[in-house]
Protein backbone atom coordinates (compact mmCIF):
# COMPACT_ATOMS: atom_id res chain seq x y z
CA UNK A 1 0.00 0.00 0.00
CA UNK A 2 1.59 2.92 -0.93
CA UNK A 3 2.26 6.26 1.39
CA UNK A 4 1.48 9.77 -0.44
CA UNK A 5 3.14 13.14 0.16
CA UNK A 6 2.06 16.97 -0.61
CA UNK A 7 3.89 19.87 0.02
CA UNK A 8 2.85 19.56 3.69
CA UNK A 9 1.12 16.42 4.03
CA UNK A 10 2.01 12.69 4.67
CA UNK A 11 -0.47 10.01 3.73
CA UNK A 12 -0.66 6.33 5.08
CA UNK A 13 -3.29 4.02 4.60
CA UNK A 14 -6.20 3.73 7.43
CA UNK A 15 -5.45 0.89 9.48
CA UNK A 16 -5.92 -0.10 13.50
CA UNK A 17 -2.66 1.92 14.52
CA UNK A 18 -4.77 4.97 14.08
CA UNK A 19 -8.26 3.83 16.09
CA UNK A 20 -7.58 6.27 18.82
CA UNK A 21 -6.96 9.50 16.60
CA UNK A 22 -9.71 8.31 14.28
CA UNK A 23 -12.22 8.42 17.00
CA UNK A 24 -10.88 11.76 18.74
CA UNK A 25 -11.58 13.17 14.71
CA UNK A 26 -14.79 11.64 14.26
CA UNK A 27 -16.31 12.31 17.86
CA UNK A 28 -15.75 16.17 17.51
CA UNK A 29 -19.80 17.33 16.28
CA UNK A 30 -17.98 19.95 13.69
CA UNK A 31 -16.54 17.02 11.89
CA UNK A 32 -19.57 14.63 11.58
CA UNK A 33 -22.62 17.40 11.21
CA UNK A 34 -22.45 16.99 7.62
CA UNK A 35 -22.50 13.52 7.28
CA UNK A 36 -24.90 11.10 6.62
CA UNK A 37 -23.73 8.99 9.44
CA UNK A 38 -23.60 11.69 11.93
CA UNK A 39 -26.23 9.99 14.42
CA UNK A 40 -24.32 7.01 14.01
CA UNK A 41 -21.15 8.29 14.46
CA UNK A 42 -22.23 10.58 17.94
CA UNK A 43 -23.92 7.05 19.07
CA UNK A 44 -20.49 5.35 19.40
CA UNK A 45 -17.65 7.09 17.75
CA UNK A 46 -15.20 4.22 18.92
CA UNK A 47 -17.96 1.49 17.14
CA UNK A 48 -17.69 3.67 14.14
CA UNK A 49 -14.36 4.45 13.88
CA UNK A 50 -13.37 0.89 14.07
CA UNK A 51 -15.79 -0.73 11.52
CA UNK A 52 -14.76 2.16 8.90
CA UNK A 53 -11.39 1.26 9.50
CA UNK A 54 -13.03 -1.97 8.56
CA UNK A 55 -14.09 -0.79 5.63
CA UNK A 56 -10.93 1.20 4.45
CA UNK A 57 -8.90 -2.10 5.00
CA UNK A 58 -11.02 -4.13 2.70
CA UNK A 59 -10.94 -1.35 0.07
CA UNK A 60 -7.43 -1.47 0.23
CA UNK A 61 -6.90 -5.20 -0.48
CA UNK A 62 -9.94 -5.83 -2.99
CA UNK A 63 -9.61 -2.29 -4.85
CA UNK A 64 -5.83 -1.30 -4.47
CA UNK A 65 -7.23 2.08 -3.23
CA UNK A 66 -8.73 3.87 -0.30
CA UNK A 67 -8.82 6.41 2.64
CA UNK A 68 -5.29 7.48 4.20
CA UNK A 69 -4.86 8.58 7.79
CA UNK A 70 -3.26 12.51 6.87
CA UNK A 71 -0.35 13.80 9.34
CA UNK A 72 1.50 17.20 8.70
CA UNK A 73 5.08 16.33 7.17
CA UNK A 74 6.74 18.91 9.94
CA UNK A 75 4.87 18.14 13.13
CA UNK A 76 3.52 14.91 13.18
CA UNK A 77 0.16 15.93 13.51
CA UNK A 78 -2.79 13.92 13.08
CA UNK A 79 -5.07 16.05 10.22
CA UNK A 80 -7.85 13.88 9.95
CA UNK A 81 -8.81 11.01 7.16
CA UNK A 82 -9.33 10.88 3.41
CA UNK A 83 -8.98 8.94 0.35
CA UNK A 84 -10.37 7.40 -2.25
CA UNK A 85 -13.63 4.84 -2.08
CA UNK A 86 -15.54 2.83 -4.19
CA UNK A 87 -19.02 3.95 -3.68
CA UNK A 88 -21.66 1.16 -4.67
CA UNK A 89 -24.65 3.58 -5.23
CA UNK A 90 -22.57 6.13 -7.26
CA UNK A 91 -20.93 3.12 -9.48
CA UNK A 92 -18.06 5.00 -8.91
CA UNK A 93 -14.88 6.10 -6.72
CA UNK A 94 -15.21 9.12 -4.58
CA UNK A 95 -12.92 11.21 -3.30
CA UNK A 96 -13.36 12.52 0.22
CA UNK A 97 -11.58 14.14 3.10
CA UNK A 98 -12.47 14.69 7.18
CA UNK A 99 -10.04 17.02 8.70
CA UNK A 100 -9.80 18.20 12.40
CA UNK A 101 -11.26 21.81 12.74
CA UNK A 102 -7.98 22.93 13.79
CA UNK A 103 -6.76 22.51 10.45
CA UNK A 104 -10.31 24.40 8.42
CA UNK A 105 -8.75 26.69 6.36
CA UNK A 106 -5.30 26.00 5.45
CA UNK A 107 -5.69 24.81 2.23
CA UNK A 108 -5.62 21.51 3.26
CA UNK A 109 -8.52 20.00 1.53
CA UNK A 110 -7.63 21.24 -1.61
CA UNK A 111 -4.07 20.06 -1.26
CA UNK A 112 -5.68 16.51 -0.85
CA UNK A 113 -8.41 16.66 -3.26
CA UNK A 114 -5.09 17.49 -6.03
CA UNK A 115 -3.13 14.77 -4.87
CA UNK A 116 -6.20 12.45 -4.91
CA UNK A 117 -6.85 13.09 -8.18
CA UNK A 118 -2.97 12.57 -9.25
CA UNK A 119 -3.11 9.20 -7.66
CA UNK A 120 -6.33 7.92 -8.88
CA UNK A 121 -6.11 9.40 -12.82
CA UNK A 122 -2.14 9.27 -12.30
CA UNK A 123 -1.00 6.13 -11.03
CA UNK A 124 -4.26 3.81 -10.70
CA UNK A 125 -5.35 4.86 -14.38
CA UNK A 126 -9.16 5.77 -13.20
CA UNK A 127 -11.51 7.43 -15.88
CA UNK A 128 -13.68 9.19 -13.58
CA UNK A 129 -13.82 10.35 -9.94
CA UNK A 130 -16.81 11.98 -8.50
CA UNK A 131 -17.85 13.39 -4.95
CA UNK A 132 -20.75 13.97 -2.54
CA UNK A 133 -21.54 16.86 -0.45
CA UNK A 134 -23.96 17.94 1.73
CA UNK A 135 -25.90 20.74 0.54
CA UNK A 136 -25.32 22.79 3.24
CA UNK A 137 -21.31 21.91 3.68
CA UNK A 138 -20.23 25.32 1.70
CA UNK A 139 -17.11 24.71 2.22
CA UNK A 140 -16.26 21.57 0.68
CA UNK A 141 -18.49 22.70 -2.23
CA UNK A 142 -15.98 25.62 -3.17
CA UNK A 143 -12.94 23.22 -2.41
CA UNK A 144 -14.49 20.94 -5.11
CA UNK A 145 -15.15 23.59 -7.93
CA UNK A 146 -11.51 25.22 -6.73
CA UNK A 147 -10.12 22.06 -7.89
CA UNK A 148 -11.97 21.52 -10.97
CA UNK A 149 -14.58 19.20 -10.45
CA UNK A 150 -17.90 19.80 -12.28
CA UNK A 151 -21.53 20.06 -10.11
CA UNK A 152 -23.71 17.76 -11.61
CA UNK A 153 -27.18 18.09 -9.67
CA UNK A 154 -28.31 16.43 -6.66
CA UNK A 155 -28.75 12.48 -6.04
CA UNK A 156 -31.66 11.31 -3.39
CA UNK A 157 -29.43 9.03 -1.05
CA UNK A 158 -33.20 7.77 0.13
CA UNK A 159 -32.73 8.82 3.98
CA UNK A 160 -30.57 12.18 2.53
CA UNK A 161 -29.84 14.28 -1.07
CA UNK A 162 -26.24 15.19 -1.63
CA UNK A 163 -24.65 17.97 -4.07
CA UNK A 164 -22.98 15.49 -6.66
CA UNK A 165 -19.52 16.67 -8.50
CA UNK A 166 -17.45 14.61 -11.10
CA UNK A 167 -14.51 14.96 -12.96
CA UNK A 168 -13.17 13.18 -16.01
CA UNK A 169 -9.33 12.15 -16.38
CA UNK A 170 -9.45 14.26 -19.55
CA UNK A 171 -10.41 17.24 -17.67
CA UNK A 172 -8.08 16.99 -14.89
CA UNK A 173 -5.06 16.42 -17.41
CA UNK A 174 -6.36 19.75 -19.01
CA UNK A 175 -6.48 21.57 -16.20
CA UNK A 176 -2.71 20.52 -15.15
CA UNK A 177 -1.20 22.22 -18.42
Amino acid sequence: MPILTTERLTLVPLGPEHLDAYTALIAQPDVHRYLSSGKAIAADPPGEAARIIGVAQAQWRDRGYGPFAVFETDSGAFVGRGGLFWVERLQGVEINYMLDPRFWGGGYATELSRRFFDFGFGDLGLERMVATTNPDNAASRRVLLKVGMQADGQRDFGTHMVDYFRIDRADWAAGRQ
